[in-house]
């Protein structure tokens, strides 16, 4: 029973995390940041409105790929966080910013499909897309928790790649023995899901733009870093 629980303990975290909520380095600073955050979401999701779900997408997203490129290329940010603050306490103050970053990467994208649905509708039946979507997401989403479990927390939030050296074992297990990259690919899954789902096809546009937006940052910033830092005979990373 204790190893059960402990197992959905492990997922409930891997989740949370995944939503921009790490517990295990919860502050009252990060937690009061979670609470806005939510607090401006829910008041977005009442407004109901297209054109701010639109602006609020664009904004997030501007927001997350100016930071994640402008702090890990070559001469980034990274060097700056690691001077002033040290190594573990500059990966904090990265990893609540980027947490910030996460949630509403993720909400802009949750708030589309919810002002826009239903548009879908119209050319196949409900049940199709319901059923569709379900099946994406019962892929996708799994996948991208057991790579997050395979990887760790840390490496989620690219602390290798902040740190500019490996911080754990590679190894290739769990989905990584299928899948050479499954967060970056299937784990995508679960938003088109989402998106078919509340039958919106401006929910699928969003999520195709954040998956190509994360593949360029892949090919031009961290897949150098992988060879580099883990060795010529590494190909794919866990990522």
């Amino acid at each position: 029973m204790r190893p059960l629980i402990h197992h959905f303990a492990r997922i409930i975290e891997i989740l949370l995390a995944m939503s921009g909520v790490v517990v295990r380095r919860m502050t009252i600073a990060r937690a009061a940041s979670i609470l806005l955050s939510l607090a401006l979401y829910l008041w977005l999701t009442h407004i109901n409105s297209v054109t701010v779900a639109v602006w609020y997408f664009a904004g997030a997203t501007l927001i997350h790929y100016v930071l994640l490129f402008g702090i890990f290329a070559p001469n980034g940010w990274t060097k700056r966080f690691i001077a002033r603050y040290g190594e573990e306490e500059g990966f904090r103050r990265y990893e609540a910013l980027m947490a910030f970053v996460f949630f509403h990467n993720g909400a802009s994208t949750a708030l589309a499909c919810t002002t826009s649905g239903g548009l879908l509708f119209g050319y196949a039946p409900e049940y199709a897309w319901t059923t569709l979507g379900l099946a994406l997401s019962s892929i996708g989403l799994p996948t991208k928790i057991w790579a997050t479990h395979i990887v760790g927390i840390d490496t989620y939030y690219y602390r290798d790649l902040f740190l500019r050296r490996p911080v754990g074992e590679f190894r290739v297990a769990g989905p990584y023995k299928i899948f050479r990259n499954p967060m970056y690919g299937v784990g995508h899954l679960h938003g088109y899901g989402s998106a078919f789902m509340a039958g919106s096809l401006m929910g699928l546009m969003m999520v195709a733009i954040n998956q190509a937006c994360v593949w360029l940052f892949y090919l031009m910033i961290e897949k150098p870093h992988v060879e580099a830092v883990y060795g010529a005979n590494i190909q794919e990373k866990p990522v």
